[in-house]
């Protein structure tokens, strides 16, 4: 019974796919942004959203970039940062201005920079200096992957909750000196930003 079950699933998602890449490009577009307004299709959205980046050529790079950004959203809901972050990745390529997506690949990193931040707080406790240095580095090369969404995010539109992230990465890998340029940085960073992100 549970074979059969399962063969009838697999026959469904295969049908439903090779519908999808058989569609009209547009059709499936649109099929996509109204399932995307619906919370509660997510699943379907997700399957729009992935049929839609298959066949990416077929689509012009605001389309790519709003169809990948929406899917990261959906994946970061989902406590799937692994599965969001390269498309979220995707999105500053294709719309380098887009300062939400910044924020966002700041928000996923910065929890990669607290995991290894408690590795550098158990190494000091060891008193292993070694250990210590090897941990430290690790952070450090995340806080420094890290620092750029945040500051790109903070050029686009002022927080004080981002201001505060920054000053503390900053000092946490005491480097006092780019904080106190950081307004410098902002002033370039804040040329281009865009605030809406067309697929037209």
């Amino acid at each position: 019974m549970k074979k059969t079950v399962l063969f009838s699933l697999f026959l469904l998602i295969g049908m439903s796919t090779t519908f999808a890449q058989n569609q009209d490009i547009k059709e499936l577009y649109f099929e996509y942004t109204q399932s995307r307004m619906n919370e509660d299709q997510k699943a379907v959205t997700i399957e729009k959203a992935s049929s839609l980046l298959s066949r990416s050529t077929e689509l012009n790079d605001k389309q790519v970039a709003n169809v990948s950004f929406h899917l990261a959203r959906i994946y970061e809901s989902m406590g799937k940062p692994e599965k969001a972050e390269p498309l979220y990745e995707k999105v500053t390529k294709l719309v380098p201005g887009y300062y939400v997506t910044y924020s966002a690949l700041g928000f996923i990193n910065l929890k990669k920079c607290d995991t290894l931040g408690r590795k550098v707080t158990e190494a000091a406790k060891l008193k292993n200096a070694e250990l210590n240095a090897a941990a430290f580095k690790a952070y450090k090369i995340q806080v420094l992957k890290t620092i750029p969404y945040f500051e790109k995010s903070e050029a686009c539109e002022t927080d004080e909750r981002t201001l505060g992230i920054l000053t503390s990465l900053y000092k946490s890998i005491k480097d006092t000196t780019s904080l106190a340029s950081l307004p410098e940085r902002k002033a370039l960073l804040g040329k281009d930003c865009v605030s809406l992100l067309d697929d037209e």
